[in-house]
């Protein structure tokens, strides 16, 4: 009998193996750039997100500073404060009494401390309107750091009031730029 000899040819076999494991190889490098990248994103984001929350921090503790120092200083201006308010009720605050509106652009202003008359103001004057405010201030004795308490009244079914008082209201505004603790107000006295 004659013997076979089988002869094992491992060539397509081997092909196959190397085609699998280049696959594999080449599989496993793009996936390890996309994990490379995708860690760099993550650290790159983490430290964006790390910046921003040191600067809201940041942010929080200046204004947190800021309502400490707020707090402080009206502890340190309720005696002040005080003593302006039991003035005002005493009568001795600044009054600014807006009378003789008889069309929407014709008026005047009396500016009194307590009841002594300081100053009158007339709506000819309106572009001067803050420098008379302000000259009456200090006429009446204000400085720019006293506590100052004002009221503006007004008879609000006089004809042109709508427009007259708000012209005053804006110079006091204006006016509250540079005396910081001036503390006004506008009372209707119409029925």
């Amino acid at each position: 009998m004659k013997i076979r000899e089988i002869i094992l040819d491992f060539t397509s076999l081997l092909d196959v193996v190397m085609i699998i494991l280049f696959f594999f190889i080449i599989y496993t490098t793009f996936d390890v750039e996309n994990i490379s990248e995708n860690a760099k994103a993550a650290e790159t984001s983490y430290n964006e997100m790390i910046e921003e929350n040191e600067r809201e921090q940041q942010e929080w503790r200046e204004k947190a500073a800021e309502e400490w120092e707020r707090i402080l200083s009206a502890d340190a201006n309720a005696a002040n404060n005080q003593q302006a308010l039991s003035a005002y009720n005493e009568g001795s605050g600044i009054y600014f009494n807006l009378h003789n509106v008889e069309k929407s652009d014709v008026w005047s202003l009396s500016i009194l401390k307590g009841s002594k008359k300081i100053d009158e103001v007339s709506s000819d004057e309106t572009r001067y309107l803050k420098e008379k405010l302000r000259n009456a201030l200090d006429s009446a004795g204000y400085s720019s750091d006293d506590v100052i308490i004002g009221t503006l009244t007004y008879d609000g079914s006089a004809y042109g009031t709508e427009k007259a008082v708000p012209t005053v209201e804006n110079a006091v505004r204006d006016i509250q730029r540079e005396y910081k603790s001036l503390y006004f107000t506008a009372i209707n006295i119409s029925k």
